[in-house]
């Protein structure tokens, strides 16, 4: 935003800058937009969590819903936290300053970063999940690579990497169009720490993910499309035509969705992290409380955390039934009644339909019952 007037204050040249203020368009429609989403977030994050806590009280257990339960709460908290956040920073300004209002400040720029970014690094340990499933399925009982072991390292990860901004975010008196207030200014970029700090963030909280996951899915994709094959070419699997061709298809619905999910992440996410580390100080100075593109670009990162459940509902038939009868409040009793009948077991491969957000669950068993590979998500 660019500077309304010049003054001198205290021997020095200041700039005075423009703010929002909640009587302005800018507030309506950052609270129309940001609340829609904020409750379009909380209702399908909230029939996700409901779906998978329903699939596992009836002992229908995977570690893909473990990952996904997380993934939703992780969403639950951006919906809950950073968007009341982001619109209490933006447009709320104190004339007056108190200790508590640094502590405030810290703590409200820290979850704005944590919470999507805890998604993103969620995402990534779904991603090493899987393939340590399907690729490397000897080595998926290690004990870095167990569920449980990579979501506290993705949850640490995420947290690790924001705790410098308690140091870099303060709470600043700025000159504005409407008086002198204290604005909650982020990691600064007109200073060589902040610049440096910003450009690690964007490599360890945007790349890294980004790239270890279309790695990773790349693998996954292609150790899926070549088991028929292999299956086919052995003498001692028996597999009928209607497993094979259900076996196909929950392989073309699961690495779709797969490739959903990365590029609806980096397309909400790339906009604002190039924006903040690359381009930013170069077209905007530090404070900028009224950076209209930081606002705009964060609202589209925001929008990832609303994807995530049309994603599941679009790839599974057993989510979209689950969350039909779950809005049209129909009893547990019926969705139990039919559980038994989402089994199809052929002589070695068992196909088992249970919620879990990704389509059938296909998992192929060897001739002592072990399992061999499975393809949720």
């Amino acid at each position: 935003m660019a500077f309304t007037a010049n003054e001198t204050l205290e021997n020095q040249t200041v700039s005075t800058l423009a703010i929002w203020s909640t009587s302005g368009g800018e507030f309506i429609a950052s609270l129309l937009i940001l609340g829609a989403f904020s409750l379009i977030g909380l209702a399908g994050n909230g029939l996700v969590v409901f779906v998978i806590y329903s699939a596992r009280s009836r002992g229908q257990k995977s570690a893909v819903q473990l990952f996904l339960l997380h993934l939703a709460v992780s969403d639950l908290m951006v919906c809950l936290l950073c968007v009341p956040l982001t619109i209490f920073v933006n447009f709320s300004y104190s004339e007056h300053h108190s200790s508590s209002d640094d502590v405030t400040c810290k703590v409200a720029r820290f979850i704005q970063f944590l919470a999507p970014t805890s998604s993103i690094c969620i995402l990534t340990a779904i991603s090493i999940d899987r393939f340590y499933s399907l690729v490397k399925p000897l080595k998926r009982k290690s004990l870095l690579t167990r569920p449980f072991s990579l979501l506290l390292s993705a949850w640490v990860y995420a947290g690790v990497l924001f705790l410098p901004t308690f140091y870099f975010t303060k709470v600043e008196q700025l000159l504005t169009n409407k008086g002198k207030v204290w604005y909650c200014a982020t990691i600064p970029n007109n200073v060589t720490s902040g610049v440096i700090y910003l450009l690690f963030l964007s490599v360890t909280a945007f790349v890294i993910p980004l790239v270890t996951m279309i790695v990773l899915y790349v693998r996954v994709g292609k150790t899926v499309w070549s088991r028929q094959r292999k299956i086919s070419l052995s003498s001692n699997t028996y597999i009928t035509r209607k497993s094979i061709n259900a076996m196909e298809k929950s392989k073309r619905r699961v690495t779709r969705m797969l490739l959903i999910v990365v590029v609806i992440f980096l397309v909400c996410w790339a906009p604002f992290t190039i924006y903040t580390g690359f381009i930013e100080r170069w077209v905007a100075s530090f404070p900028n409380p009224a950076d209209g593109p930081r606002l705009v670009l964060y609202g589209i990162g925001l929008f990832n955390s609303i994807c995530n459940p049309f994603i599941y509902y679009f790839s599974s038939g057993e989510v979209r039934k689950a969350s039909i009868k779950f809005i049209c409040l129909e009893t547990s009793v019926a969705q139990r009644s039919r559980a038994g009948s989402a089994d199809i077991i052929a002589p070695s491969i068992r196909i088992n339909k249970g919620f879990v957000p990704g389509g059938s669950t296909l998992v192929s068993f060897d001739g002592f019952g072990n399992e061999c590979y499975d393809t949720q998500l």
